[in-house]
């Protein structure tokens, strides 16, 4: 049957999973402390929002 005829051996390898998944690459550092400033700031405002509708002036 045609379900089980073997593949040529130059398709067997270029299926290999190492082949298709590319090498794990970090993010740059000024990337990981900007997101984290981000954060901060974030945070802080949400803090403060509620703090004024908490005691408004």
């Amino acid at each position: 049957m045609d379900e089980h005829k073997e593949l040529p051996q130059e398709e067997v390898s270029a299926q290999t999973p190492a082949e298709e998944k590319p090498k794990y690459v970090p993010r740059p550092k000024w990337q990981l402390v900007l997101a984290w400033i981000l954060l901060a700031i974030m945070v802080v405002g949400v803090c403060l929002y509620y703090y004024g509708i908490a005691f408004p002036y």
